[in-house]
């Protein structure tokens, strides 16, 4: 019988090629993560629960879910041994070794207390929170207890990011004036009847619903790596344009004010039709946007008229997905990328959230001050 081990973090020991020491326990490199999940609210939680259960060097062993009938469906699709309602009920049942959160984003912030009380690094879905306020929560909750906190965005993992982030770095556009974004579908629960989408969290205002915390986080996340320093201001509006139902808006534009640049963040549950999104950076000398030419992602740079394309470069393993990295944290100590680490997305909800209120007062907000 395998004894179940506290969780290693990032700043774990290597004593030999397949042991870890941390606080003075031995993981068992060999051994699979045995990774809980609390809460199937978001839309991204099967994807993540089959990449976690296609790895290696985990395996999902339970779902916490306050519906039981869609948490044994999810259970039985992906071979999940125990379903419980409650994540406490989980905690204190499972020997687990890390959390996978996709509650809804309000809640992120209670998970992670509670989560991290027990000692379990966790992996949340993103944006980080549905305010600054809880996102320092969750900082403050993994820095006292000294486990691992990854909030997952799957741009990240887009090579094609990197290589405009590298581009950038080497001037290859000048002085980047112009960043947009655009990310549209029909909404996240779109193929329901119009009253069980009203029933969700997803419109639901105090729940962390709506397009702009669930759309523009990606903006958000980007144009503050790329362009490495906060938006001095914000303005933005946010309204139900075609679902009248929750209270939650379905569209949402967001300009962010950088020292040298402006950003514009769009995000629609009501798009028809694949709309290209971007990201795109224009800067002095050029400009550039992520691109595909025969199955290759890349990047299309466009300077004096003419355009190249420059394929990205593969990214490392432990950079293929979320689930990959979050892993690789926990099992060989790689740092967390600064775009999905909490420190760096305090940031970006700062932005998200200096959004919100200019939507909502029609005024200017410094990001800087919340």
């Amino acid at each position: 019988m395998v004894i179940p081990l506290p969780s290693p973090r990032c700043d774990a020991t290597i004593v030999s090629d397949n042991t870890f020491s941390e606080g003075g326990a031995i993981w068992m490199a060999e051994r699979k993560v045995r990774v809980g999940v609390v809460s199937l609210e978001h839309v991204h939680a099967p994807g993540l629960i089959r990449a976690f259960q296609q790895h290696p060097r985990a395996e999902v062993v339970a779902i916490a879910h306050e519906n039981l009938d869609e948490a044994q469906r999810t259970a039985e699709q992906f071979q999940i041994p125990r379903v419980y309602l409650s994540a406490e009920t989980m905690l204190d049942k499972e020997p687990l070794d890390a959390i996978l959160c996709c509650a809804a984003n309000a809640k992120h912030a209670d998970v992670v207390e509670l989560v991290t009380r027990k000692g379990l690094p966790v992996m949340v879905e993103k944006p980080m929170s549905a305010s600054v306020a809880d996102a320092r929560r969750m900082l403050l909750a993994a820095q006292k207890a000294g486990v691992t906190l990854m909030v997952n965005y799957p741009s990240t993992w887009n090579p094609a990011l990197h290589k405009v982030k590298q581009l950038l770095d080497d001037g290859a556009i000048g002085q980047p004036v112009y960043f947009r974004w655009r990310a549209g579908h029909r909404g996240p629960l779109s193929g329901l009847p119009p009253e069980q989408q009203a029933r969700s969290w997803w419109h639901q205002r105090l729940l962390g619903g709506g397009a702009l915390l669930d759309f523009c986080c990606y903006g958000a996340n980007i144009s503050l790596w790329w362009f490495g320093q906060m938006p001095l201001s914000i303005i933005g509006v946010a309204d139900r344009l075609a679902k009248p139902f929750g209270d939650a808006e379905d569209n949402a534009i967001l300009v962010a004010r950088y020292p040298n640049a402006f950003a514009v963040l769009e995000a629609s549950w009501s798009q028809g039709g694949a709309v290209p999104g971007g990201p795109l950076v224009i800067g002095t000398e050029g400009a550039m946007s992520v691109a595909q030419r025969e199955g290759q992602q890349g990047v299309s740079l466009i300077r004096d008229g003419k355009e190249e394309f420059i394929a990205a470069d593969p990214l490392p393993l432990h950079f293929q997905s979320g689930v990959a990295h979050f892993l690789s944290a926990l099992l060989d100590g790689t740092p967390l990328h600064e775009t999905v680490s909490p420190d760096f997305n305090i940031g970006v909800q700062a932005i998200l959230e200096a959004g919100m209120i200019a939507a909502r007062t029609g005024t200017a907000v410094n990001p800087r001050m919340l």
